[in-house]
């Protein structure tokens, strides 16, 4: 029969005869002991009836069997290729949920990822919070002096340093074309301080070259503390007021309160 596999062929012939045998020893055996003679038509019927009976059934039964555990196991193939999918599925979505977070060129929060922790670390906190608020200082002399590239390779520079210096303690985004922010909870004044110049050392320290000339980098920085839950817009305004505090009073300083936190020359 078309379709039909070997094995399956196989274990109806075997089935037909185990049926032939039996029919014959029935015929044989128990027509005898009933009384009766067995003759020729009814030896052959005993013979043929198995065969056209059950020769057809057992092939069909057998066909369907194998059948179906062929199906069975396709589905079960199919299932695992499904699972295997819709965890690469999963990690691929978990991969653009966080490539949409996260700034391609530092490597850190984006503006609107930033501003979403600052609104929830604000509204739901509780206790101490400091927010910093850095600026590359002569990012345009850079730009203009060097090219945007190395002006980009300032920028990852100070990028891993936040990341050094801050991703510890806190966390931290680049929320504009040169300005970066990082917010530390359970955090109080001097200790935002402290994490603050520590940041601003590494970035005056950093050696950058472009063709063989150092580029100058440092950072302004703005500091703004308070006791959550409070306003996100306001510890932001005052950061980004002493963020320009400390601009106007010759960058690479840090500026809390309206105060300046370290005489520095620029």
């Amino acid at each position: 029969m078309l379709g039909i596999s070997r094995r399956t062929a196989m274990k109806a012939a075997a089935a037909t005869v185990a049926s032939v045998a039996v029919s014959v020893s029935i015929v044989l055996l128990l027509v005898p002991m009933l009384g009766g003679q067995p003759d020729g038509p009814g030896f052959w019927m005993s013979v043929l009836c198995p065969l056209l009976i059950a020769g057809p059934a057992s092939t069909w039964q057998f066909h369907q069997t194998e059948t179906i555990a062929r199906q069975r196991d396709a589905i079960a193939r199919m299932h695992v290729k499904l699972e295997d999918a819709h965890a690469e599925l999963q990690r691929l979505h978990a991969d653009l949920g966080e490539k949409a977070r996260t700034d391609a060129l530092t490597g850190g929060l984006n503006r609107g990822a930033f501003f979403a922790a600052l609104e929830e670390a604000v509204a739901h906190g509780r206790g101490a919070m400091a927010l910093i608020v850095a600026d590359a200082d002569h990012f345009k002399t850079i730009n203009d002096g060097f090219g945007h590239l190395v002006g980009d390779d300032a920028l990852r520079r100070i990028g891993g340093l936040m990341a050094d210096t801050i991703g510890s303690i806190g966390i931290w985004g680049r929320i504009g074309g040169e300005e970066f922010a990082a917010l530390l909870t359970d955090t109080g004044r001097s200790a935002a301080i402290e994490a603050a110049e520590r940041l601003r050392l590494a970035v005056a320290e950093t050696k950058l070259l472009a063709d063989e000339r150092p580029v100058s980098l440092s950072v302004s920085i703005g500091i703004a503390c308070a006791n959550a839950p409070c306003a996100p817009i306001d510890l932001f305004r005052r950061a980004d007021d002493d963020l320009y505090r400390a601009k106007s009073g010759g960058r690479n300083r840090i500026v809390i309160d309206g105060r300046e936190v370290v005489e520095i020359a620029a």
